[in-house]
């Protein structure tokens, strides 16, 4: 056997399918390869460590052997970042899903994408320790726009690069207006001030870099509805992981009541 016949590399388990009886195949975007769909032989049995991959959201280093074509193979685990919370909590699990199903909906099979991958790690990661998933979705949303086609501006207007301000979206020139532009388009969305504001925030945030969220259950709401807006709009996409999401917090709020993971401040902003 050649000694190149195993690879190592760096994944993130995006979903998992039983295949006959003791099975499994697993699509894992890879770092190195991008993503792959892998056979995993007796991935159940008790003493084979490949089960430790057999969930999904799981991060770690893997030995394997990489196809040009078809079914890749998993060989040996490394180390393994398992997502506790996510298999515990249904919210956090409902993000997570979204999140890896939207990740494999923008990019095509085999193709590598380093700076995608480092970001669903992270926002993975975020999910496992934010008292908000949804805004740490919300980021990874934002971020991965520009994957489905038009790059929309939406940390400055458009026209004239103001960045301070009250700022709205508009469709017609994919982008923000601040208020002094704003009779160019009156058909913009209409935004609130506080959710354009947290828009143009959460579009250029950085995981590492967020310390601090407090944020007002209506503005949470506000931000959902908008990037739903930005979606629908421009990506036309409908996951069936979103549309649960949709019935999770309907279910937990009828009334659209406050989300159970804000706090009741009396202002909005990350830090």
């Amino acid at each position: 056997m050649a000694d190149n016949y195993y690879q190592s590399f760096t994944g993130i388990v995006l979903s998992t399918r039983p295949y006959k009886e003791k099975d499994m195949l697993i699509k894992i975007f890879t770092k190195e390869y991008g993503k792959r769909m892998f056979f995993a032989r007796n991935a159940h049995a008790k003493r084979n460590d490949i089960q430790l991959a057999a969930f999904p959201f799981v991060r770690g280093d893997f030995i394997g052997h990489i196809n040009p074509d078809g079914l890749s193979f998993i060989n040996e685990i490394k180390t393994t970042y398992f997502p506790k919370r996510a298999q515990t909590d249904i919210t956090v699990n409902a993000y997570a899903t979204y999140l890896c199903n939207l990740t494999d909906a923008s990019m095509e099979d085999r193709v590598k994408d380093p700076t995608l991958f480092q970001l669903l790690w992270e926002a993975l990661a975020q999910l496992e320790v934010s008292d908000y998933p949804e805004i740490m979705a919300n980021i990874f949303e934002l971020k991965l726009l520009p994957k489905f086609g038009i790059p929309l501006q939406l940390h400055s207007c458009v026209i004239c690069q103001e960045e301070t301000g009250p700022l709205d979206f508009s469709e017609a020139y994919h982008g923000m207006l601040c208020f002094r532009h704003f009779q160019l388009d009156p058909r913009r969305l209409h935004w609130s001030a506080q959710v354009a504001a947290m828009i143009q925030r959460l579009s250029i945030a950085q995981y590492n870099q967020i310390h601090s969220i407090r944020l007002r259950p209506k503005t949470i709401q506000g931000i959902r509805r908008a990037i739903d807006e930005l979606y629908e709009e421009y990506v036309g996409l409908h996951l069936k992981s979103k549309s649960f999401i949709d019935q999770l917090e309907q279910f937990n709020n009828p009334l659209i009541e406050p989300s159970p993971h804000a706090p009741m401040g009396k202002s909005d902003g990350a830090s």
